[in-house]
């Protein structure tokens, strides 16, 4: 489609208003120039303003619940190793991670708690004394949260039944107002794949490490279990240590409701014969007996 021309216009007439603006274009280019050349007042000196920092916001750290009072902590269950608490947790409700900790209370009764909620209410005590042996009480520390941690228990939070394994080994939150946390630098290790017992620092140097006797499939040692070294004691009506000390853990057979009209727990003890199966215990060297012996009640116990 062609477009319609448009008239002509004469030359002289395009000519003339060309220049004119051109002639406006520099008229208005001088005159800007000018407005930019002409000298203005001075400046007035600005002061400057000092800003204060904003200070970072300090991390919320969650309160303890309240101290119960030594009669009101009387009234719920003491955990000991005979002790019964459904309440208590397991590894199936927390992560145990191991702290390099020892927790000692500093009163005959402190509270244990299912959650570490300012609001949680005390499910069960634990004593400054271990029942029957009369020595310390020390658990290991597996968490911390705000002004609680998580510490290992002595009881059970279930009885095992023919089929039905129970946890070996229970946890609940505490006040860490309420202990003495002194700081470690060795856990045991029982490895059931190897059937080795090794002391391994917090660096992954190993002191001690042995090969050791375990359980059987029907009467296994504990595993995939945290736990700690409740109690070192000798006792010469266990005729068989020889006189070497034993190291109870708070670790419980999950197979096992008792063993002996005693409760099913894994203890760390010499045996003479160094071949054969245990009912779960596990069984070490004199040398080893000694090794254990030195090191402090609570510290971990972690079967692999």
């Amino acid at each position: 489609m062609e477009s319609t021309p448009s008239r002509r216009r004469r030359p002289r007439r395009r000519i003339v208003t060309g220049w004119v603006v051109a002639v406006a274009l520099v008229a208005g280019s001088v005159t800007a120039g000018a407005l930019l050349l002409q000298p203005g007042p001075a400046p007035t000196p600005v002061k400057a303003v000092a800003v204060a920092p904003r200070p970072s916001a300090s991390p919320t750290v969650v309160p303890a619940p309240p101290k119960p009072t030594q009669e009101q902590l009387a009234a719920v269950p003491l955990a000991f190793y005979d002790g019964l608490i459904p309440a208590l947790l397991d590894s199936t409700t927390v992560s145990p991670s191991n702290q390099w900790e020892v927790a000692t209370p500093i009163a005959p009764l402190v509270a244990l708690y299912a959650s570490p909620a300012p609001d949680a209410a005390p499910i069960a005590a634990l004593g400054s004394t271990v029942p029957t042996v009369n020595t310390a009480t020390a658990v290991a520390v597996y968490g911390v949260s705000g002004e609680m941690i998580l510490v290992s228990t002595p009881s059970r939070n279930a009885t095992p039944k023919p089929g039905k394994p129970a946890p070996s080994s229970t946890f609940a939150w505490a006040r860490a107002a309420d202990f003495s946390i002194t700081k470690i630098t060795q856990t045991v290790m029982v490895d059931n794949a190897s059937s080795t017992i090794s002391i391994v620092s917090s660096t992954g140097v190993v002191s001690a490490s042995e090969i050791a006797r375990l359980g059987t499939p029907d009467d296994p040692t504990p595993a995939a279990t945290w736990s700690y070294i409740e109690s070192i004691y000798t006792d010469a009506r266990v005729a068989y240590t020889h006189g070497n000390p034993i190291s109870l853990t708070g670790a419980h057979s999950s197979t096992l409701a008792g063993y002996g009209g005693n409760s099913a727990l894994t203890a760390l003890h010499f045996y003479p014969d160094p071949t054969g199966s245990s009912h779960g215990c596990v069984r070490v060297s004199a040398s080893m007996t000694k090794s254990l012996a030195a090191l402090p009640v609570g510290t971990p116990v972690i079967f692999g």
